[in-house]
């Protein structure tokens, strides 16, 4: 099983940098290669009449090396446990769009940010820092609350098998490959989580229907576990194994229960691009979610994707 071996590690100054480079000490082997990395700016600096143009460039190059230095000194500690390591700063006004811009310039195998806390309805309005990058990031991206994982970490796989299009198929494929990756590197244990809904009551029309709703119901709930079963049995699991988990309800009610009830440390999901209006109204499921589950989210992009940012 292939490892994640190229990591890029984002360490923003204000957020919780002890607990973020303990897991990616976790997640190192002695092929890992590593960046350490860091997007700042300073809208008082930039736009300082204190300074011409020349004293303002110097005065953002000391701020640099200040964050540089810093950086530094977590990258010469990986470099004394013979881990290939480097550091990168960038001055960018679009922090999300500098650490995805760094994302495609080193093609890292999984990229580590700290979340911030967001307010639950302006985030999704004002389009936050963190919800961006979910969204632009090529990469996989491992979004990480304080917690931190226990010893052998429990990493669920969330799939839907009932998908209408092949792209949406192949990335529950990539989930599930993703989560035993991350599964073994970290000696940990593999769950694969699916939440679907039964036809409501409400929604039959037809009196005969109506007369075989039980039977209706637990043919639908048949069907995904079959379905279920098929996707999992090359990993050597069946639908009954204990990790393995179906369970009937909204997704976004369901799922934060389950994540507590088996404490789960990585959620693997995936997002798929959305218009604009479904962002602003909804959201992805994986964005819905992210405020509302106590672990960590490992978000993935299906192979169709295009990022929206340029390199340069």
């Amino acid at each position: 099983m292939n490892e994640f071996r190229r990591l890029l590690v984002n360490l923003a100054e204000d957020e919780h940098r002890g607990e973020l480079l303990q897991k990616m000490r976790r997640l190192l082997t002695p092929d890992s290669q590593v960046e350490l990395f860091s997007c700042v700016y300073s809208a008082g600096l930039d736009s300082s009449h204190l300074f011409d143009a020349d004293g303002r460039q110097h005065a953002i190059q000391s701020v640099l090396r200040k964050v540089e230095k810093g950086l530094q000194s977590h990258m010469d500690k990986l470099v004394q446990q013979e881990i290939e390591a480097g550091a990168d700063v960038y001055w960018d006004r679009d922090r999300a769009e500098g650490v995805v811009r760094k994302a495609l310039r080193y093609q890292p195998e999984l990229v580590l940010h700290a979340l911030e806390p967001h307010p639950r309805v302006l985030s999704q309005l004002l389009a936050a820092s963190d919800w961006r990058l979910l969204r632009q990031c090529p990469a996989p991206l491992l979004l990480s609350k304080t917690r931190q994982w226990s010893e052998h970490p429990r990493i669920a796989a969330a799939i839907d098998p009932f998908h209408l299009d092949d792209a949406a198929a192949e990335l529950d494929q990539k989930l599930l490959s993703h989560a035993t990756r991350l599964a073994a590197q970290l000696g940990g244990e593999l769950h694969v989580i699916h939440v679907f809904n039964t036809l409501p009551h409400s929604a039959i029309f037809d009196e005969h229907l109506v007369v075989d709703y039980e039977q209706l119901q637990k043919k639908v709930a048949i069907e995904h576990r079959q379905r279920i079963g098929e996707m999992i049995a090359p990993l050597q699991l069946e639908v009954g194994d204990p990790c393995v988990h179906l369970r009937e309800g909204e997704f976004h009610q369901v799922l934060p229960k389950l994540i507590d009830e088996q404490s789960i440390d990585v959620l693997v999901m995936g997002s798929l691009a959305r218009g604009f209006i479904d962002r602003l109204l909804l959201g992805s499921s994986a964005e819905r979610l992210l405020d509302q589950v106590s672990c960590d989210l490992m978000i993935v992009k299906p192979d169709s994707f295009h990022c929206p940012v340029t390199e340069f």
